[in-house]
């Protein structure tokens, strides 16, 4: 697989700006109606996803009390073919930080798509996980981009962002431009 991303940073509002192709090649033997994509950013989003709650097991309130503002999410996502068509995604209450892409063709064995996605990443605060903006106006930045989900055993490898690095991606090349805003 291969990712294309252009990023604009925007510090006073702690926001990526993203435009990404991932090209998708199907190394399976398997046809696909769907792909999983991890978007790990988004487990920072509410009060409620897996990653809340296991920083209320850990007895770690911080999460909790904090802030809209000081959570992260993934926001006006849009997914296009390169042929510019509009394809649906899925996210559950269960796994908010996993989207299902729902392909307008099957994908066979051995074939690929490239799609097109914009969306807007909101950097969590780097309190949590050391992670996201810094209130000395730094960003220190982890797992904030989409990526495939890794395949194997006819079905896509599903993990939550527990905050324990074990993200499961597929192996995948990436080409990332950022553009970070001049300091006057």
């Amino acid at each position: 697989h291969h990712s294309q991303i252009d990023v604009e940073i925007n510090m006073d509002q702690k926001t990526l700006t993203i435009l990404q192709e991932i090209e998708f090649y199907n190394q399976s033997e398997d046809t696909l109606t769907t792909l999983v994509l991890n978007d790990w950013n988004n487990a920072y989003s509410s009060k409620t996803t897996p990653l809340a709650k296991r920083f209320s097991d850990e007895f770690y309130r911080g999460f909790h009390l904090a802030t809209e503002k000081e959570r992260g999410s993934t926001d006006n996502l849009n997914i296009s073919t390169a042929e510019k068509t509009k394809l649906s995604l899925e996210r559950t209450e269960k796994n908010p930080d996993l989207i299902t892409v729902k392909l307008a063709k099957k994908l066979a064995p051995n074939q690929k798509i490239i799609l097109h996605f914009t969306y807007i990443i909101k950097v969590p605060s780097d309190k949590f996980t050391h992670y996201g903006y810094s209130e000395r106006g730094g960003l220190y930045l982890r797992n904030w981009f989409l990526t495939p989900a890794r395949y194997e055993n006819h079905t896509f490898v599903e993990y939550n962002n527990l905050n324990l690095d074990d993200i499961a991606n597929a192996v995948s090349d990436f080409d990332i431009i950022l553009r970070i805003p001049c300091l006057s």
